[in-house]
């Protein structure tokens, strides 16, 4: 029996295994593409045909796929409600706090212990000093803390609350989403004047030092001209988007920022931009 098994080897599903193999966990993937497991068979990690097979070789399950939908459609598809009994699942899609309380209440009825977690950091800053959320059960974050160690050095415990962990994402989702369109539009306040792309980054990176990376980042591709290589595409904030918009519903929160910021990614998508870093939608508004 491996250590833990990870369910899902997209991109951020990737890192999280690999973190658990450099951190010398015995390590269990799958995924419904097999070609997304070939890397991991000269990594010494094992490998299932089926996601039950995959669920029965560990006491933990990591799973980190589309979104809780994905999730419920795939237990559905290979049950695995009865080969997580007595095991703990850890949930690293991305969803509302209303679907990770649904999902904590589907693990309690099969006997399976569940913790919500969050990835707040793209997948190369996994096992390095991403930063990870978890809320649920406090005695299974205890008994797991080694274990999730292996993800970041900055590891954080949000309490027993499920939806404790997707809250904190969606909001540093409706933060960077905001942030990226008030940087669309002080750069066509710049250009009004003629004022260089790179002055404007660089200001902000003064006033706001914490945010250098990234906003240094953005300031680049506004000034090159230049939008092929996102960290997270405007098709991935659109769809987080969706999910702020879904969770302002939960909540009865005014929706009408976030309305506005999907309308505007929508209309990115439509016009091809879908793979492109976020602040192309400067070529809608020029």
């Amino acid at each position: 029996m491996s250590d833990v098994t990870v369910i899902g080897l997209g991109a951020m599903g990737s890192a999280i295994a690999n973190a658990f193999l450099n951190a010398s966990y015995d390590v269990t993937v799958w995924n419904r593409s097999p070609v997304k497991m070939e890397s991991f068979w000269h990594s010494g990690a094992e490998y299932t045909e089926t996601a039950a097979e995959a669920c029965a070789a560990s006491p933990v399950v990591v799973i980190c796929i589309d979104d809780y939908a994905a999730t419920w459609r795939l237990f559905e598809e290979q049950e695995l409600g009865a080969v997580l009994r007595g095991r703990t699942l850890i949930q690293f899609s991305t969803g509302t706090p209303k679907e990770a309380r649904a999902t904590e209440a589907g693990a309690k009825l099969h006997n399976t212990r569940y913790l919500d977690g969050a990835l707040l950091a793209y997948p190369r800053e996994v096992g390095q000093d991403a930063i990870v959320a978890i809320s649920g059960d406090e005695h299974t974050y205890v008994e797991l803390k080694r274990l999730l160690a292996a993800l970041s050095t900055n590891v954080r415990y949000l309490g027993p609350s499920v939806g404790a962990a997707a809250a904190l994402d969606i909001a540093m989702l409706s933060f960077y989403v905001c942030t990226h369109l008030g940087l669309v539009h002080s750069a066509l306040i710049c250009e009004s004047e003629s004022v260089p792309a790179n002055v404007l980054a660089s200001t902000i990176v003064d006033s706001q030092p914490s945010d250098a990376g990234e906003i240094t980042h953005l300031g680049q591709a506004l000034l090159n001209n230049n939008f092929s290589d996102p960290g997270a595409s405007i098709g991935v904030y659109s769809g987080a988007l969706d999910q702020i918009l879904s969770q302002a519903a939960d909540a009865n929160i005014d929706a009408r920022i976030p309305e506005f910021a999907n309308k505007l990614y929508k209309q990115g998508i439509e016009s091809g931009l879908a793979d492109q870093e976020v602040v192309a939608l400067i070529k809608l508004l020029r």
